[in-house]
């Protein structure tokens, strides 16, 4: 089914559908802080939030500390999740929403698939989503186009007939360069301005924002 001629929508999820930042710089500060203490701050990790966990580690700590890094992150990451995380607003109302209109649901992160289904399954979006793109499941992750390009194969829907919504540059640009419609979300801690650059095709600045989008009556919503 198409509503106003969109078919399908897929989602970044960290600051996008879940809200993970005080768990992610718990755990980045964790293993900063035994692998390179006072180093980092924590304006620099919340700089390349979106960015695969590996680069980010090998960015911090140099690329042959890096994978014994993102273990010690994932062990803290894992052990505090359920604790920490929570989907953003309206998050839920509008998945079932769409999902009742039919219109297809996807995620495509870079986020290891056993954290991302654990955030999806706790906020009770997992039973929505048909496609679930994490990293390792394509040879490049975002900002390349492959981990979308994968999703909107496996959905058998087109990318212009697709919104790709997420929070950071590497999924605008993502998005861009696999056909689909970029939507930006600007309440985050990256925020509208940093997003401009990337020429998303909209903004919302809450997520009954995707409503308006996508021709859905509901009030409160809010897109650009």
């Amino acid at each position: 089914m198409k509503v106003k001629g969109y078919e399908a929508v897929l989602f970044d999820l960290d600051g996008t559908l879940l809200d993970t930042t005080p768990l992610i710089l718990s755990s980045f500060r964790h293993t900063l802080d035994l692998y390179c203490p006072g180093q980092v701050s924590d304006e620099e990790v919340l700089a390349f939030m979106g960015e695969p966990l590996f680069e980010q580690m090998a960015r911090f700590g140099g690329k042959e500390r890096a994978q014994e890094m993102v273990d010690t992150y994932r062990e803290h990451n894992i052990a505090h999740h359920d604790q920490m995380v929570r989907a953003f607003p309206d998050v839920l109302k509008v998945i079932q929403t769409l999902h009742e209109k039919g219109i297809r649901l996807g995620v495509v992160t870079n986020k290891y698939r056993g954290t991302a289904d654990m955030g999806l399954q706790l906020c009770g979006l997992a039973p929505y989503m048909e496609v679930v793109v994490c990293l390792g499941d394509t040879e490049e992750a975002k900002p390349h186009p492959a981990p979308i390009q994968l999703a909107l194969e496996q959905l058998g829907v087109s990318a212009g007939h697709t919104l790709m919504v997420g929070d950071s540059r590497y999924d605008l640009q993502a998005a861009k360069k696999a056909g689909t419609v970029a939507v930006g979300v600007a309440w985050t801690h990256h925020g509208r301005d940093s997003l401009l650059p990337y020429q998303p095709d909209h903004i919302i600045d809450d997520m009954i924002g995707l409503f308006s989008i996508l021709g859905i009556e509901a009030e409160g919503s809010n897109a650009g």
